[in-house]
């Protein structure tokens, strides 16, 4: 297996951007000019992925966060991946595959299809938070819930819908196709969204393929402090303050980042009097076992 390479991309301020290089429907003056510029920064994100032939890339916002037990989920996810696709062969060049466009595996929410049976599910998974514990709802059928508890179960499936772009993999294909959708075709809403309708072939988009968790296996952070340091998209009441949070982690990695650093065993959940059963509020990096999921159709 080939070592992960990373690289660093800086963002794009408002004032950089230009009518002009705008595509159809994106009008500077009658957006909110911080969209834009996000929407500019994950295309220059994708060019990248187009211009080095990556046949896969990861691509990531600099506020995301993840589980600790991150390469044991993603394990987890790419089985789930290939049994929903019925691959019979996996390369180890490929873990995950390449016959998906997108893998959403991190954002606020997402869901499947309103009428789909095929799915994979991780009952008990000791990284999933509670319902209450979750920041945004995600799209999950009543069938399913009623098989497997939305409480304590990540499901994997192909996503029809999903919100926000903490993380996420592109193939090849998979950035091309977004390009030419949301950059030269056009757009007239938050990139997030677009993304969104192509999952869904929702808005007269041509549907692409999704694939994603729920929970999702990576999330934001934010500091304590007040919400209008949040984010450089939103604006917040500079008046509201919050705790220290990870957004739909329960082993947090930058909430643990210090006992990371001094190379501790022993690691703490966000939230240390969940009364969950399938939760633990503290773990031993030696000891802890990821679930294994099964397939299911209902």
């Amino acid at each position: 297996m080939r070592p992960l390479g990373v690289e660093w991309l800086d963002g794009v301020k408002p004032d950089n951007l230009q009518q002009k290089a705008m595509p159809k429907g994106l009008n500077i003056s009658s957006t909110v000019p911080t969209i834009v510029a996000c929407w500019r920064a994950h295309m220059n994100a994708l060019v990248r992925v187009v211009e080095n032939s990556y046949s896969t890339a990861l691509i990531m916002e600099d506020d995301a966060d993840w589980d600790i037990n991150i390469k044991a989920q993603l394990t987890e996810f790419a089985h789930g991946l290939h049994s929903i696709q019925g691959n019979k062969r996996v390369s180890r060049e490929a873990p995950y595959g390449t016959n998906w466009d997108v893998l959403w595996i991190g954002g606020c929410l997402s869901g499947p299809s309103s009428n789909e049976t095929h799915f994979y599910a991780i009952p008990n998974d000791p990284t999933v938070p509670s319902v209450e514990q979750r920041q945004g709802a995600a799209g999950i059928p009543e069938s399913w819930k009623e098989t497997f508890s939305e409480d304590s179960t990540r499901y994997i499936y192909k996503a029809a819908a999903g919100c926000c772009l903490y993380g996420y993999a592109v193939t090849s294909q998979g950035a091309r196709k977004i390009l030419a959708a949301l950059s030269v075709d056009h757009i007239e809403i938050p990139v997030d969204n677009a993304l969104s309708d192509l999952c869904g072939g929702a808005a007269g988009r041509q549907s692409i393929s999704c694939y994603a968790p729920s929970p999702n296996l990576i999330g934001t952070y934010r500091r304590a402090g007040p919400s209008s340091q949040d984010s450089d998209i939103e604006s917040y009441d500079p008046t509201h303050f919050h705790d220290e949070r990870s957004w739909n982690m329960v082993f947090s990695t930058k909430r643990n980042i210090h006992r990371l650093a001094a190379d501790e065993k022993t690691l703490y959940s966000q939230w240390r009097d969940s009364p969950e059963k399938w939760q633990q509020t503290e773990m031993s990096l030696d000891e802890f076992m990821y679930p294994r999921g099964l397939l299911v159709d209902l």
